[in-house]
């Protein structure tokens, strides 16, 4: 039977003059937070999709609609409870969301940027598939 390493590290942060103590996302929790956690990926994963990518103002709008999960994900996964983020400031809360993410970056890796990293793949694949067919096209048009 394998060991498994317990991982009880908890990162404190200072915020809007509280200490906020910071968990490692564990299966205990694991619920909540992608349930939280989910809808904004889904939402993101759509815009880039659609656009090619994520304007600055649409990633502000995105993050704005989806307040209450961001609440509720770091409530979750922080000693504080959902009043006490609601009251924060936009880039108090944009620095708890950074720790809360970094801590549990493994997790939020798998989540994020792995989806992230295989659109890109076919978006690069799309693209190497449509330079060949414009290139291509090209030579097969006949000369005067």
């Amino acid at each position: 039977m394998t060991d498994i390493k317990k991982d009880d590290s908890v990162k404190t942060i200072k915020v809007a003059g509280q200490e906020i103590a910071i968990n490692r996302v564990k299966v205990k929790n694991l619920h909540e937070v992608t349930r939280a956690f989910t809808p904004f990926v889904a939402e993101f994963e759509r815009i880039v999709k659609a656009k090619k990518g994520m304007p600055e103002s649409e990633l502000m709008a995105l993050i704005g609609t989806f307040t209450d999960e961001t609440v509720i994900l770091a409530s979750t996964l922080t000693d504080q409870p959902p009043s006490f983020y609601r009251e924060l400031e936009p880039l108090e809360m944009l620095q708890v969301m950074q720790e809360v993410v970094a801590h549990s970056g493994d997790f939020f890796m798998r989540q994020i940027f792995m989806p992230l990293k295989q659109l890109g793949a076919q978006l690069a694949l799309l693209g190497t598939t449509a330079y060949y067919h414009s290139t291509a096209s090209d030579s097969e048009k006949p000369t005067s």
